[in-house]
């Protein structure tokens, strides 16, 4: 049966927690800060900011004195918190927040010297033509930087518990992640793994000196469970929301593909309805790993002189 979660919840609100603090290894960003000079970089603009994790790490890189702003079009980010501003103010950072559509951003252009996001294109309609829009308000050789994944590897990563299923449950499995984003895109929401197509949206939209890195960071989970990251990842899977949101579920996802890909969706749930306990009655037996590892990429251009 369908249902919905009628509590207003902020866009990637199941992705917020503590979890997120863990996606970077310190060391990965103060090679890319060195990498891509960000000491140069003064004004800053986060499209899709979320909660400022994002702008946030970003912060302790850039030259002084520093504006960072913030643009989302989730009412309750762009709101924002005394947190969030209290942490840019005590750092000596100006700082804005606005609620703005990432497709038509409400900026003039030629603005910053760095235009950021992290995990927005995968949510959006027009991929496109939110770059055309990040590069119309970045300065003339000034950095775009987008760190988007590819989620649909996640489908095939092995643990201790899955490691010997046999093939036609993976390929089950492949194949309802596969559906699930189809569906999400066809309904206008973005495509999941999108960051494979990213480097090429940033040549075409005339950056220069395109590169592409992965980000080094690996959650491993093994016995006893007991480290910051891996209490925080198992914290996220016992509250995370599967990508759904206050207007379609997975179910849509499915449904919007045809009855086909319905009927696979709800022979799915019943076939496997049981991995989640087996999951965690291996954990429970301290019996359960995996290496935790993801594909993140982290695209960067110029905008032309």
């Amino acid at each position: 049966m369908r249902t919905k979660n009628t509590k207003r919840k902020g866009h990637s609100e199941d992705f917020f927690g503590t979890y997120r603090d863990f996606w970077w290894n310190e060391s990965f960003l103060n090679l890319l800060a060195k990498r891509l000079q960000l000491n140069n970089h003064f004004q800053m603009l986060d499209v899709g900011c979320g909660q400022c994790h994002w702008s946030k790490l970003l912060s302790r890189y850039l030259g002084t004195p520093a504006r960072i702003c913030g643009v989302d079009n989730d009412k309750k980010w762009s709101k924002g918190e005394d947190e969030i501003r209290d942490f840019f103010g005590d750092a000596g950072i100006e700082f804005e927040l606005k609620k703005g559509d990432a497709h038509e951003l409400p900026y003039d252009d030629c603005q910053f010297d760095l235009v950021t996001c992290q995990t927005l294109l995968i949510h959006v309609q027009d991929p496109n033509q939110v770059i055309r829009e990040m590069k119309r308000v970045l300065k003339p050789g000034g950095t775009i930087l987008c760190v988007e994944p590819n989620n649909l590897v996640q489908s095939l990563t092995q643990s201790s518990v899955s490691m010997n299923d046999p093939i036609e449950e993976v390929l089950d499995h492949v194949r309802y992640a596969l559906i699930f984003e189809r569906g999400k895109k066809k309904l206008g929401l973005g495509d999941n793994s999108l960051g494979d197509l990213v480097p090429g949206f940033l040549s075409q939209a005339g950056f220069e000196h395109v590169e592409v890195r992965l980000s080094d960071k690996a959650i491993a989970m093994y016995p006893p469970y007991n480290t910051d990251e891996q209490v925080a990842t198992m914290k996220q899977w016992q509250t995370g929301n599967t990508w759904s949101n206050g207007l379609f579920t997975d179910y849509d996802y499915f449904r919007v593909m045809g009855h086909e890909s319905l009927e696979f969706y709800e022979n799915y749930k019943r076939k496997y309805a049981h991995l989640g306990e087996r999951m965690l009655r291996n954990i429970d037996a301290n019996k359960y790993h995996s290496a935790g590892g993801a594909m993140m990429y982290v695209i960067s251009g110029t905008k032309a002189l």
